[in-house]
């Protein structure tokens, strides 16, 4: 047993248990789980079924072209050792985000149509997108090159960018990716990369990652942060990590919990709808009978 409760089971298979009663759970075959779906689903019920299971078309966002191609410009700097020059970065993030503009635009031809989360139009949304991406891309650059922080690699020789993770929490698989693992001042941290203005509820996303870790290479990290990327405008900031979480406040038994009972409330068909702000964002709201339609 480590000091924060960390302990290899011998049969993950086994059903976890809350103040000594079995979880809910239902027959069938295991489905595999992530964070974004834990948090689709607990944010709203309703959306969740239906993206996922009425696989209701949604409708695309500048921020989903910006995100993904801010991690592929990232990505392609720390693969290389940080040896790409900030030219070849920034191209690595203009052809990531015209591949993630033809698949948007394959959805939804008319940008007009496009979230933009405010009161811009779609093409604007776009063009300021593309260049505070590209911005916070070569932001990013010039952090790491100051940091004096570095990636961890893994011991079976990865480096810790984009790493795929597939472990069973408790009962229920679950899956993913880490962006990063890195190593910092305070020790080994877990990292999850931000491009959006929106400030981070909670740590539970970074504990899922703590555990993959030391469910994959049996290495207990005790540090979690966020990468807050750059903005621009009229409050200009420079891109940083967030105050680091102590990940072992988190409860490992509690985690497991959580997963289980979405799991098995999910597969019972239970969804909740619950219309708030986050509607604004939702891409397949359109088709809510929550906000009237």
């Amino acid at each position: 047993m480590t000091s924060c409760g960390l302990k290899r089971s011998k049969d993950s298979s086994t059903r976890p248990s809350a103040e000594g009663k079995d979880l809910p759970t239902s027959t069938g075959n295991a489905r595999p789980r992530s964070h974004s779906q834990y948090n689709r689903y607990a944010q709203c019920g309703e959306a969740y079924r239906l993206e996922r299971i009425e696989r209701r078309l949604s409708n695309p966002a500048g921020w989903f072209v910006q995100g993904t191609a801010v991690h592929s410009g990232v990505e392609a700097y720390e693969r290389s050792g940080r040896s790409l020059s900030r030219a070849q970065v920034a191209d690595c993030y203009r052809q990531s985000w015209e591949r993630e503009l033809a698949a948007g635009l394959a959805k939804q031809s008319d940008t007009n149509q496009w979230m933009t989360g405010g009161f811009k139009s779609g093409s604007k949304d776009l063009a300021d997108r593309r260049e505070l991406g590209e911005h916070q891309v070569l932001d990013y650059i010039d952090y790491a090159e100051q940091s004096g922080e570095s990636i961890w690699t893994t011991p079976d020789g990865k480096p810790a960018i984009e790493l795929e993770f597939k472990i069973n929490l408790g009962a229920v698989p679950v899956r993913g990716f880490i962006d990063q693992v890195v190593s910092t001042p305070y020790g080994l941290t877990v990292r999850d990369i931000k491009t959006g203005t929106k400030k981070q509820s909670s740590a539970l996303q970074l504990a899922l990652y703590r555990r993959a870790i030391w469910e994959t290479y049996q290495v207990d990290i005790t540090w979690g942060d966020f990468f807050t990327c750059a903005r621009k405008g009229r409050s200009p900031k420079q891109g940083g990590p967030t105050e680091p979480y102590d990940l072992t406040r988190i409860d490992q038994h509690w985690l497991e919990a959580q997963y289980a009972a979405m799991d098995a409330a999910e597969r019972n068909g239970v969804y909740l709808a619950n219309p708030g702000d986050h509607c604004v964002t939702c891409g397949v709201s359109r088709f809510c009978k929550a906000k009237g339609d």
